[in-house]
């Protein structure tokens, strides 16, 4: 089972940790549409074109929070178990020591947390050629 104790765990935590990488391409990538659609809308374009720029600027920052959610959960998960890379487990210990012992609130979704990147990447193409191709 893909979200199971053992070697699918880490399979899983190894996966949307690589995932998560996408949020720190696609919020800048949205950020820098935000600013094009609120330059457009300054000379008289779209309001809509804002909206879905702050929309898929958002999903940027979902995908990358997803992601690392769902693989810190794996790590927790997978603790002890044979594959886990260090790097991983140095920052679940980050993030528990953070939470200070209460239940560190890592819960994970796996399917959102890939499905989101490829969302924000239609909204921001989508915004991309509203705003640049008319």
């Amino acid at each position: 089972m893909a979200d199971g104790i053992g070697a699918p765990s880490v399979a899983v935590a190894r996966r949307h940790a690589a995932w998560r990488w996408s949020g720190a391409v696609l919020l800048p990538s949205g950020l820098l549409l935000l600013a094009a659609a609120l330059l457009q809308s300054l000379a008289g374009g779209s309001g809509w074109n804002v909206a879905l720029s702050c929309f898929g600027t958002g999903m940027g920052l979902a995908s990358f929070g997803a992601n690392h959610d769902t693989a810190m959960a794996h790590t927790l998960r997978a603790r002890g178990t044979a594959g886990l890379p260090a790097s991983l487990l140095r920052e679940l210990d980050e993030e528990l020591a953070r939470s200070r012992g209460e239940d560190p609130a890592l819960r994970p979704s796996p399917k959102i947390a890939l499905v989101l990147p490829f969302v924000a990447v239609v909204v921001q193409g989508w915004v991309a050629s509203r705003i640049f191709l008319g």
